[in-house]
């Protein structure tokens, strides 16, 4: 989905995100959080909803190689690689 609309801010700064979006976002009634990215060198507003800590162990999962094992001593895996 690809949606364009106009918001409108109140004279307290407040806006209302429009109820597909909320939709989207997995945002029910009782509300929740977005974060929100302000790149002031483009004018640009970037809101979106923050990646909880399951997907975020799912995405990185996704890039663990089947059979490694866990790092558990960082300093003798150093030791172990530094001269390749």
């Amino acid at each position: 989905m690809n949606m364009k609309t106009i918001l409108t801010i109140t004279s307290k700064g407040q806006t209302t995100i429009p109820a597909q979006v909320r939709r989207k976002l997995g945002l029910g009634k009782d509300g929740g959080k977005l974060q929100m990215h302000f790149n002031e060198r483009k004018g640009e507003l970037i809101i979106s909803k923050p990646i909880s800590i399951d997907d975020l162990s799912k995405k990185l999962s996704s890039y663990i190689k089947p059979n490694t094992e866990p790092l558990t001593n960082v300093d003798a895996f150093y030791q172990k690689n530094r001269d390749r």
